[in-house]
């Protein structure tokens, strides 16, 4: 939760230093004209990631969003400021169905050359941070260990776990007359949260007592990550615009959750200590959202 904390820090302190910076370009220049563009959608996200066997040791992955691909609805809202033509910056809030905003992201672009009257390029950096359940993953004991009451704790057992990343890329803008689109796609670095957890076990009909402690590891994985996004204005002026907005991402790498178990049997000081590294398996996040946006 500690490493939630410092993303989320750094994020709001980026954008305060994104925003800063921007105010002191448009300061430098007072033929530059600023922008705001406040944006909401709706639309949905499709978590995929490869299913593993069961073996002898537990495998975090298999236990995301109940083992099955996750599909959610998810509602957007964003805000984005363009102190000049050359750098834009982003902020997004998403929601889920529990319409809790803890889905966060902060980008900034900026523009390197125009090619024609329609075209330019540019670099776009991304930092994100959004949600995942990891859900009854004492299932695992259930199934495996026999002749044991495989866990003590009755409740539910839900985790959430933040997949935090950053990543960037480069981009394409097309601008004709009312409608515009960006394209991108570049490479990133993502991890899972850091989480630790406890079962209690012990034997049925005896006095056996055991406690298994899982403690994971930091298992940054290497992204790709590409992103469109479409504009058009159906009602503008010199200075404010209301038009439609469309956007598609999709995330794709090879990752696993690594893990320090610990196993004690009747005392602290009888335990059997080891490293799990599970195999790295595919992972995706797609997503594609419409909504209305107000520029001003």
């Amino acid at each position: 939760m500690s490493s939630c904390k410092n993303l989320r820090l750094s994020m709001m302190l980026t954008l305060f230093l994104f925003l800063v910076f921007g105010e002191q370009l448009n300061a430098q220049n007072k033929t530059r004209t600023e922008s705001f563009r406040l944006d909401t959608q709706f639309g949905g996200r499709v978590i995929h990631r490869a299913m593993q066997p069961t073996g002898a040791d537990i495998d975090f992955m298999n236990y995301l969003n109940d083992g099955n691909d996750g599909y959610y609805g998810v509602m957007n809202f964003g805000l984005t400021f363009a102190p000049d033509s050359i750098w834009t910056f982003g902020a997004d809030m998403s929601m889920l169905s529990d319409m809790l905003p803890n889905h966060l992201r902060i980008d900034v672009m900026r523009r390197i050359n125009i090619i024609s009257p329609q075209w330019d390029w540019g670099l776009k950096a991304i930092i994100y941070a959004y949600p995942q359940y990891l859900n009854e993953f004492n299932r695992f004991h259930k199934e495996t260990d026999s002749g044991i009451v495989a866990d003590l704790n009755t409740n539910y057992r839900q985790i959430t776990l933040f997949d935090l990343g950053i990543s960037a890329m480069p981009y394409a803008s097309y601008t004709n007359k009312r409608f515009q689109a960006i394209m991108g796609s570049g490479i990133g670095f993502s991890s899972f949260e850091q989480f630790n957890e406890r079962i209690l076990q012990k034997k049925q009909g005896g006095n056996l007592r055991r406690e298994i402690r899982y403690e994971t590891l930091y298992s940054p994985a290497i992204t790709s990550h590409s992103e469109a996004e479409a504009t058009y204005d159906f009602l503008h002026d010199r200075r404010v615009s209301l038009g439609i907005i469309a956007k598609a991402e999709l995330l794709m790498t090879f990752r696993d959750i690594s893990y320090k178990r610990t196993i004690f049997t009747w005392t602290d000081d009888n335990y059997v200590e080891n490293e799990i590294h599970p195999d790295k398996k595919f992972y995706a996040k797609s997503e594609f959202s419409m909504g209305l946006y107000f520029r001003f």
